[in-house]
């Protein structure tokens, strides 16, 4: 729960941050220009900016992986699990008969 709320906090700052630099970058000249003729001078697009927030902070929580350590992980998941799998395998073949028998 404390790395959701982490990554949410950072996701909510850097869409503050984004807010701030547009209110700042719309200064004195958005103030005079009309809003009809021309667009803001500074126009942040949320949806991609927080898109890419995201997708940045999952890529820098990636980067903190072991991924050396993961095949060795999942092998010995796999041994764990060994008789599960048996039993799934069996499973599936009893329904196969069931069914198309």
């Amino acid at each position: 729960m404390r790395s959701v709320r982490g990554f949410v906090a950072l996701v909510s700052f850097g869409l503050l941050a984004a807010g701030a630099i547009a209110v700042v970058g719309a200064g004195e000249g958005a103030r005079f220009s009309s809003a009809a003729s021309s667009p803001s001078p500074v126009a942040i697009d949320y949806r991609s900016l927080t898109i890419g927030l995201v997708l940045g902070l999952l890529l820098s929580s990636a980067a903190r992986l072991p991924w050396g350590d993961l095949p060795r992980r999942f092998i010995t998941w796999l041994w764990a699990n060994e008789r599960n799998f048996y039993r799934a395998g069996m499973a599936v073949m009893l329904l196969g008969v069931l069914l198309f028998y």
